[in-house]
């Protein structure tokens, strides 16, 4: 399921609140909480047949704990579960979209979503009706490169948007060869509208250039459940990475990257204003600080699960493997996934197939059919409404347009789940006007709804109960 609750606390004499770390009550166990953002979701979809909670009659009794620094109060919250039908459809919200490339919930609490669109625009939507609002969240149209693969890629709002109003953008400037992630904030006066005046380029990552590397820019950006930036970066070219970008420590490009975004321990260089965490590989020495994880290819679209923390990380093959890889939360030490010396579970191009090399959870060979494709939409794992969902990781191909499922039961560190295991989705998903072709990416709201991005027709869909 989405959220739950949150809790919140005011001092009428201003004072500085801690909430506590835990969840209390008889029902504790049932729940698990974000430490970054307070936000509360069930630990397990519960089941309105079978009660799971202590009175066994569906209410979960939780509570929470605020002190300031001198007194401390107890807040109980009784959390109702009623019944729902089983089952889902489709819906499209809008064809009106000019090249929309990403979903995320807008937290300011009204349940409206942001629509990015790959040249610059970021639009505000009602996810009711569908509605599209007359002023747009941030437009920077204009400051883009969009040759190839490059344009504005993604966006991430901090854990703690609706103190600090910031905000984050994974593109490609017009202005210089990189890749930038930029911070913004949303104007104080309008949470569902940035303050373009406060762009700030905090990561500025050089990109190889010539004409054969305009493509693999990644576009992976998220928050952990640590509260640290996670941002995707490809190998900066095609022909299987010819600059051995992916293995080298020393750049940022065939990387899964985490910073802390919070802080700044570099005062003194305007292009990285983040701090390292100190538990990523290279934090005092060996290589980049920033780097989290390295060996991938084209990790365009990622995902972090609410619930366990772990992270999914879609990354796009060569010519005979797209790979899904799953990073638990509590990882610890490097992570190399084998790109360019492996491709999927595959050595790759005569490549040394180094046993250090960590698999992917699943995979799947390029060609037609049902269980097949050539350019792999990473996924999100369902925690929403529709309880035939839950705990699924919903995935795509760009190219045969095949969308599928499988239970992140099954995918697990050190095997390799075949595509024999997925479950095909083209049916199911078919939606109630026009077609999912082009699909670009799954996101999802505040309340753990799902969205599915046609690039190709302008659309964006909703999965409801």
């Amino acid at each position: 399921m989405g959220v739950v609750y949150r809790p919140a606390a005011t001092d009428p004499e201003g004072a500085a609140l801690t909430y506590g770390a835990a969840i209390g009550g008889p029902d504790a166990a049932r729940f698990v909480m974000n430490p970054a953002t307070r936000e509360v979701r069930f630990a397990a979809q519960p089941n309105f047949e079978t009660p799971a909670d202590a009175g066994a009659n569906n209410v979960y009794d939780i509570s929470f704990t605020v002190s300031d620094g001198t007194s401390t109060v107890t807040q109980a919250v009784a959390i109702t579960v009623t019944n729902v039908a089983n089952g889902f459809h489709v819906r499209r919200l809008s064809n009106l979209l000019s090249a929309p490339i990403y979903v995320a919930g807008l937290p300011d609490g009204t349940g409206r979503i942001v629509v990015v669109e790959r040249a610059g625009r970021i639009r505000v939507m009602d996810p009711n009706t569908g509605a599209i609002a007359a002023t747009d969240f941030l437009n920077i149209t204009g400051q883009l490169a969009l040759d190839g693969e490059k344009g504005l890629l993604a966006i991430a709002f901090s854990p703690n948007y609706l103190s600090d109003r910031t905000f984050y953008v994974h593109m490609n400037p017009a202005s210089a060869n990189t890749t930038e992630i930029r911070q913004y904030k949303a104007l104080a006066s309008n949470l569902a509208q940035a303050d373009a005046a406060s762009a700030n380029p905090i990561l500025s990552i050089p990109q190889p250039s010539g004409s054969g590397f305009t493509n693999h820019k990644g576009g992976f950006l998220a928050f952990d459940a640590g509260g640290r930036l996670l941002i995707g970066m490809g190998d900066g070219g095609s022909g299987g990475d010819p600059l051995g970008n992916a293995q080298n420590r020393n750049v940022l490009l065939g990387k899964i990257l985490r910073i802390d975004p919070t802080t700044d321990a570099f005062p003194a260089d305007d292009t990285r204003d983040y701090a390292i965490p100190a538990a990523n590989p290279f934090a005092s020495a060996g290589g980049s600080a920033e780097i989290f994880a390295l060996g991938v290819r084209n990790p365009f679209r990622g995902s972090v699960d609410p619930v366990t923390g772990d992270i999914f990380i879609g990354d796009v093959g060569q010519g005979v493997v797209e790979e899904v890889d799953r990073v638990p939360a509590n990882a610890a030490g490097l992570l190399n996934y084998g790109w360019n010396q492996r491709e999927g579970s595959q050595p790759y191009n005569g490549g040394a197939d180094l046993a250090a090399f960590t698999l992917p959870v699943t995979e799947y060979t390029h060609g037609p059919g049902a269980l097949q494709g050539s350019s792999l939409t990473g996924g999100v794992v369902y925690r929403g409404p529709i309880e035939d969902l839950q705990g699924l990781y919903l995935f795509a191909d760009y190219v045969s347009g095949n969308i599928w499922s499988l239970p992140i039961s099954s995918m697990n560190v050190g095997t390799v789940t075949p595509s024999s295991a997925f479950t095909v989705r083209n049916t199911a998903f078919a939606p109630d006007v026009g077609s999912i072709a082009g699909l670009v990416a799954f996101g999802t709201d505040n309340a753990a709804n799902v969205y599915l991005v046609n690039i190709n027709n302008g659309s964006v869909f909703k999965l409801e109960p």
